[in-house]
This record gives structure tokens, C-alpha cells and sequence, in this order.
């Protein structure tokens, strides 16, 4: 019975996460236009999930230009780059979701990167940068190395710390996993040789072959793995939303939880435990 629940919670998911954010990223937040001429703002976050296949006007006119959004890490500034699917950030999708952040947090800064931001900034005395990327388009994928080489211009020596949020969508092409994340892991450490990473367990409904070839990825590079069996043990009493949940838009208003997919993701408090166990693992130099 309880396999027949997982199964049916999959499939809704996946239906609504297709529906999500699509693809990889020119630049989440509706003021970017305003930045062209500005210097670069520190302390912020940007979600980096709607270019898709889509060329800014910018990269039309100079094809070799970088990835339109990204922020340029550095010494002075904290660097943080979280990965992940809708539990890390999601489109707006309709009368289904109302934010671009990780999906069934009551705002923005309820979800569990946003935490995660706030605490870094109380912890370093560095402007904290937050880069946010969708790996949904590498869980679905039927060859996922070619979909690696999109994130690597968000990420390079100078970046900090970097969260990998990923799984709950892999239900085909599991037959690569193990080299899949193996591949993810080595690009990830190869172009941020510096960074703290950390890679969460399941969130949402375990997979054992998943889950083995996130912990023999993280062993060979020498990366965190941070098992979440505790989290998933009162998911369903305590850290899971509920339709009828409400949260406040980007529009400003507030938004009644009716979709049994967006209720699957992680409540308040689902998102602040996460939060508090990637910081627990954290070491911020000053």
C-alpha cells in the first residue's frame, strides 16, 4: 500500500516539475534588466532557472559572453551555489504555484536556501552572494553529462559553498546513475576546487539506488554527504505541507494550497531543518 502512495506522489510530482521551471537560467528576478549599467550589487540572491534554451539579446549580439545572470564569485564576497529541483526553486506555474523559490514555502525567505543565505550573512563578515540553479533538466535527462556543461559557468574557484539538492525526478535512465553522479560531482569539484560541497540525501521519497550513488559520488571526491533519514522518519507528521497550506506570492497575495504535488514538498519547517543541518556542516572563514 505504501508503495502504491509513493508511486502515485511520484507521478503527480513529475507532472507538476515538467510544468515548472524550464531548463537552465538567464536570470530569475524581474529588476535584472536594471543592472546592465549598475555595478554589481553583493548580498543577493538570483534565481537562475528561465533562460531554457532562449539567448538574451545580449549573448544574440556576442555569442561568447557568459551565461547572462550569473554572478561573478570573488575573494571579498561569500559565494554560495545551491542546486536543486522545485524543493530548491520552482516558476510560477499558474493557480498551481505563486514564487521562483523552493516550492510550498510560505515566502521566499522561508525556503531553505534563503535560510541558509540569511545565516551565512550573520556568520561572515564577507557580502554573501546566493546563485540558484535547477538541476531538473539533468534528473530528467536521458544523457545527463551533456546537460552538466550549462551549470558550469555559475560555479569556479573563488565560489564558497555549494548545496546539491537532487533525485526525486530520476525514474528513467537509471542505469547511469552511478556514473551520472559521478560525472556531476567531479565537474562540480573540478571547476570549484575550493568549495565546501554538500550533497543532501532524499527529501521527499527514498531510492535506495539513487541514494548509493549519491553516498559512492561523495566518498570518491571526498564530498559531504548529509543522509536525511531522520527528516524523512516524521516527513509526513511534521516537515510535509498539506493542501489548504497558504503562501504569499510574488504578487503579493495569498495563495491557498490546492495540488497534491505542490503539498508533497517540504513545509516552514521542512525547509528550516533542512537549512539547519546543511549549516550544521558549514565552516565560514572570515
Amino acid at each position: 500500500m505504501r508503495n502504491r502512495i509513493y508511486c502515485k506522489l511520484i507521478l503527480i510530482f513529475g507532472v507538476c516539475l515538467l510544468s515548472g521551471c524550464q531548463g537552465i537560467p538567464n536570470i530569475g528576478k524581474p529588476e535584472a534588466s536594471d543592472r546592465s549599467d549598475k555595478p554589481e550589487e553583493k548580498g543577493e540572491v538570483r534565481a537562475a532557472f528561465k533562460q531554457d534554451d532562449k539567448k538574451s539579446e545580449d549573448q544574440k549580439s556576442d555569442p561568447g559572453k557568459s551565461a547572462s545572470g550569473a554572478i561573478t564569485a570573488s575573494e571579498e564576497t561569500f559565494d554560495y551555489v545551491a542546486l536543486g529541483n522545485s524543493v530548491t526553486c520552482s516558476e510560477a506555474e499558474g493557480s498551481i504555484w505563486w514564487g521562483d523559490w523552493g516550492m510550498a514555502a510560505t515566502t521566499a525567505e522561508q525556503d531553505y536556501v534563503h535560510l541558509i543565505s540569511a545565516e551565512l550573512k550573520e556568520k561572515t563578515k564577507k557580502p554573501v552572494t546566493t546563485m540558484i540553479l535547477d538541476l531538473k533538466k539533468w534528473e530528467l535527462a536521458k544523457d545527463r553529462n551533456r546537460i552538466l556543461k550549462k551549470y558550469t559557468a555559475y560555479f569556479d574557484e573563488n565560489t564558497d559553498l555549494i548545496t546539491i539538492q537532487t533525485g526525486e525526478n530520476i525514474t528513467e535512465f537509471k542505469e547511469t546513475l552511478n556514473t551520472d553522479y559521478m560525472a556531476l560531482v567531479k565537474v562540480i569539484k573540478e571547476k570549484a576546487p575550493n568549495a565546501q560541497i554538500i550533497m543532501l540525501g532524499e527529501l521527499l521519497w527514498p531510492s535506495e539506488d539513487i541514494e548509493a550513488a549519491k553516498k559512492a559520488a561523495c566518498e570518491t571526491y571526498d564530498v559531504t554527504f548529509l543522509g536525511m533519514t531522520e527528516f524523512l522518519d516524521d516527513y509526513n507528521d511534521i516537515y510535509r505541507s498539506e493542501i489548504g497550506g497558504v503562501v504569499t506570492g510574488e504578487d503579493g497575495k495569498q495563495h491557498i494550497i490546492s495540488d497534491e504535488a505542490v503539498a508533497a514538498h517540504p513545509n516552514d519547517k521542512g525547509m528550516a531543518y533542512i537549512a539547519r543541518l546543511v549549516m550544521e556542516q558549514v565552516s565560514v572563514q572570515n
